[in-house]
């Protein structure tokens, strides 16, 4: 009986205990950690990465037209960002000579800084659809300089500061492949060039392909 009465023990103490206490398998058993991700209440489907880890760097090279107060050009863009937010660009623009263009040839570089990507992935923020969260991803802000050829000068003459923003929509909803990008600057000249505006307005229409390389 002393001996029926020890097995029997344990299995009352475990029915005897708190469910409240009682380990279920599926469920947590440690304490929460700050923007941890639940996959229990996760709001989407997408995993808000969209194959971003999948290389170290974005690279963007894209074509396109250029447009001014004074004429439309041909563009390129070349684009290159690290993690998919902070990066370099270099676009080139060329009127080909039109007869109305404020500037026939302009060289333009600079930083770009796509702020969205991380914090809204490490805080579980994606709406799901890849498309959508791309496009909020790409939202840019950059900051550079250039050098352009007005009529009549050598290239390189007149230079200045611009600011800019843009954004990008992925074609395929992916990040590998085509995008169609937007991006809008001010430009201001050197203060000592000639008949130096006080600002001037760009816009910039481009196709162009991304891919992420660089290790994973």
């Amino acid at each position: 009986m002393p001996a029926a009465a020890l097995s029997l023990a344990p299995g009352s103490a475990l029915a005897a205990e708190s469910p409240s206490h009682r380990w279920d398998p599926g469920h947590p058993t440690t304490s929460r950690l700050p923007n941890e991700i639940d996959a229990n209440h996760a709001t989407s489907a997408g995993d808000g990465v969209y194959g971003r880890f999948d290389g170290l760097f974005d690279v963007g090279l894209e074509v396109g037209a250029s447009f001014d107060s004074s004429a439309t050009s041909g563009a390129a863009l070349a684009s290159l960002h690290y993690m998919f937010m902070a990066g370099v660009y270099v676009g080139y623009a060329d009127a080909f000579g039109g007869d109305d263009a404020r500037s026939l040839r302009t060289l333009s570089f600079g930083v770009d800084l796509r702020p969205a990507f991380i914090p809204r992935w490490s805080n579980n923020l994606q709406v799901g659809n890849s498309l959508t969260d791309l496009v909020i991803d790409s939202i840019s802000l950059g900051a550079g300089g250039y050098f352009r050829t007005p009529r009549g000068r050598s290239f390189g003459d007149v230079r200045g500061l611009e600011l800019s923003l843009g954004v990008g929509v992925p074609l395929t909803g992916t990040v590998d492949g085509p995008w169609f990008g937007v991006r809008g600057a001010l430009r201001w000249d050197d203060p000592g060039a000639h008949d130096a505006p006080s600002a001037d307005v760009v816009g910039l229409a481009t196709l162009g392909w991304h891919f992420m390389c660089g290790g994973g």
